[in-house]
């Protein structure tokens, strides 16, 4: 079998999902509907190349992903944001934690930073995203072939900072198939008209029998992003500091502007079952923090960000016919550095070192079994250091052992994960922070999880699901030692050396339909987590003229709230379903109109208090049409009011959101293909706040956004 043939197993992807008032007819739909419809999507199937290239995602037993979304082709075109957030946003169970324009950060069911793990071509970022807010991913998804969203036991691969889920953004950097044509290429280009956003991406492949390669670039470059309404929420500033800010901005978020560019060369070469790969990436990134209380609407005293990232990707993968399918060795080395200018100076540096490796095998044992079992360990050196510096140079090391295992028989499927991980942190022994010696212990922390995921594919069309997990996760290094300022936040963090491991056990129970005139899907989630570990705003600031702690704020431009990691138990729930009708016309091709919800709650539950900055509610409808040459789809959003933010925080109104997309394809010839599409998000230029974000009192969610944008193949 050859290197090409041997990625074509594939599994569709997991559908979106609805309401609590929706529940019962989603349900009735299931239970009464016959066996005769289209048969499951979900059942594994060998299809030849040209078939899976087009729209199916890659399948191996290493990644059983279940359950999961992927996003591809016209699904990622129509959703592609300026953030990774942004672009998955949408999504059943997941929301965008924006910190202004320039950074949106995936949040799964009420999970997110270094529970969530994001992932640049199945390897760790490795940037600085997951310790703070403020920063943007390096998980780009401009040229991205898909997005993954994974749960379940497929994420025990990933240790304890998937304990929420998994977010891979694949680029085909290292190519992983034998070219089709000795050259191909695509060329995209699209105009925002909020903030006058220009983004132009080029990408290059081709190769013979023995050698593929890669090439591609982009860059992208925004102006302050236009908002209904008014920057700072006056009330929620009282409410929180005592006084009303003296500055606002309306029409306009000032200091929001963006741009950035990156660029790739990689290749794979194929040695009959060898196949030995390099790819090199960098990246950088310039953005503004949308102003605090009292900044300016320009000048030197704005918040700046400027972003470097160099990563080095590796692959060696011996493909087998017995039972031993593949061996694998990746690894990744990442030099990623990340600067906060303030009054036109560097304010505090971020530096991550890192290099990751996995090895791994591929078994699969007659029809009935198969799966993978590795080692993972990763070295990283991590420093928050400077004037406004809060954490201290940290060495981490941390290695692991895992095994996913999927076993069919009849009309069952049991997916089985299992980890077992040491990580092990020292930093500096010791600094001064407001006169104090701070000394901060050396940390050693065994960690393990567990999974299990039972399928039953009742008839052709009916699958029921359940999952139970138990996954642990130690500590990171921001929530150990930070102690200091945090500028881009407008925070004084202050870290707990003695947090203990976090473990989260968690239940899964979801119901899927489909048939040629029905969808449907009805999740329901409940996560029991021992010792989580959260950000808690105290009712303190820290002035930063005095650099004192005080009771009051006497100028709000130099008084930031004081944020504490603490830990306890907690207790979170919701669901997410979806039900969807279809059918076929004669001028507008396939039709589908959904409608859909999700909802999380979180409980501080020996403190009695909410899990701050949780999403709120949701729930809408959508209209979508596909023919050969066109697509498009209309989207309402209902976003429900957050009235339970946590201690200290403050609530965010409801809103109502509008979206559509509308795309055109032209053949030009055998082998090239013209792209027409115009994005429109927030068509109502509704006033919004997000619940998940730190900055919603005083950067809300961008305003109407107008973009068009073509893109040939070749």
């Amino acid at each position: 079998m050859s290197v090409a043939n041997r990625r074509l197993r594939h599994r569709a992807p997991s559908l979106p999902s609805f309401r609590h008032t929706l529940l019962a007819t989603a349900l009735g739909a299931l239970l009464h509907q016959g066996p005769a419809g289209a048969q499951s999507a979900e059942t594994p199937v060998e299809l030849a190349p040209v078939e899976v290239e087009a729209s199916r995602p890659d399948e191996s037993p290493a990644e059983p992903g279940r359950p999961r979304t992927v996003l591809r082709d016209d699904a990622l075109r129509d959703r592609r944001g300026s953030t990774l957030g942004e672009t998955i946003g949408d999504e059943a169970g997941v929301h965008n934690a924006s910190f202004g324009s320039g950074v949106g950060l995936p949040v799964i069911r009420g999970l997110s930073g270094a529970r969530v793990k994001v992932l640049s071509n199945g390897g760790g970022t490795h940037d600085a995203s997951a310790f703070s807010p403020d920063h943007a991913s390096t998980a780009d998804t401009t040229l991205a072939d898909s997005v993954r969203i994974l749960r379940g036991p497929a994420t025990i691969r990933y240790g304890g900072g998937a304990i929420g889920g998994v977010v891979d953004v694949d680029d085909g950097r290292i190519p992983t198939r034998i070219p089709a044509r000795p050259f191909s290429g695509m060329l995209d280009t699209r105009y925002n008209r909020n903030g006058a956003g220009r983004v132009t991406a080029l990408r290059l492949d081709g190769g013979n029998a023995r050698l593929a390669v890669h090439a591609s670039a982009s860059s992208h470059s925004r102006s302050d992003s236009h908002i209904a309404g008014c920057a700072v929420d006056d009330a929620a500033v009282f409410a929180q500091f005592g006084q009303i800010n003296a500055r606002n901005s309306c029409g306009r978020l000032y200091n929001s502007d963006a741009r950035g560019a990156a660029g790739t060369l990689g290749g794979n070469l194929f040695l009959d079952t060898l196949a030995i790969g390099v790819a090199i990436n960098e990246s950088s990134s310039r953005y503004g923090i949308p102003p605090a209380p009292g900044h300016s609407h320009g000048g030197d005293d704005r918040v700046r960000i400027d972003m470097d990232n160099r990563r080095v990707d590796t692959r060696v993968e011996w493909l087998g016919e017995g039972w031993l399918q593949a061996l694998r060795y990746t690894g990744a080395h990442v030099a990623y550095r990340h600067d906060e200018i303030e009054h036109g100076a560097v304010a505090t540096t971020f530096r991550n070192d890192a290099v990751e490796q996995r090895l791994e095998a591929e078994h699969r044992v007659g029809t009935h079994l198969s799966g993978t079992v590795g080692a993972h360990a990763v070295r990283r050196d991590f420093s928050a250091l400077g004037v406004e510096s809060f954490v201290p140079l940290t060495a981490l090391d941390s290695a692991a052992l895992y095994a996913t295992q999927r076993i069919e028989w009849s009309a069952f499927s049991l997916e089985l994960g299992w980890r077992a991980e040491r990580t092990r942190m020292r930093a500096a022994e010791h600094r001064t922070v407001l006169g104090a010696d701070i000394v901060y212990p050396a940390r050693t922390l065994h960690t393990g999880s567990r999974s299990a995921a039972l399928s039953w594919q009742a008839t052709r069309a009916l699958k029921i699901s359940l999952t139970r997990s138990h996954a642990e996760r130690p500590p990171e290094i921001h929530e150990l030692y930070s102690t200091g300022p945090h500028l881009s936040t407008r925070t004084f963090d202050i870290g707990k050396p003695d947090l203990a491991t976090e473990t989260m056990r968690g239940t899964d129970f979801s119901v899927e339909y489909e048939n040629d005139a029905v969808r449907a899907t009805v999740t329901q989630f409940s996560n029991d987590i021992e010792g989580y570990i959260h950000q808690r705003t105290l009712p303190l600031f820290f002035d930063t003229d005095s650099q004192q702690i005080i009771f009051a704020c006497v100028r709000l431009e130099e008084c930031l709230p004081i944020v504490q990691y603490a830990q306890g138990d907690a207790r979170m729930h919701g669901y997410e379903a979806e039900l969807a009708l279809k059918w076929r016309t004669s001028r507008a091709g396939d039709v589908e109109w959904s409608v859909f919800a999700d909802e999380v709650s979180g409980r501080l539950t020996q403190l009695r208090e909410d899990i701050p900055r949780l999403p709120a509610a949701r729930l809408g409808t959508q209209l979508s049409f596909s023919t050969p040459a066109w697509n498009g789809r209309v989207r309402v959003t209902r976003h429900a009011d957050q009235n339970r933010p946590g201690a200290n925080e403050t609530p965010t109104a409801g809103h109502t959101r509008v979206d559509a997309n509308l795309t055109h394809r032209r053949t030009l010839g055998a082998t090239r293909t013209l792209t027409l599409y115009l994005r429109a998000r927030n068509l109502l230029d509704a006033h919004a706040r997000n619940a998940t974000s730190f900055l919603r009192t005083f950067s809300p969610e961008p305003g109407r956004s107008v973009e068009a944008g073509v893109s040939l193949t070749f």
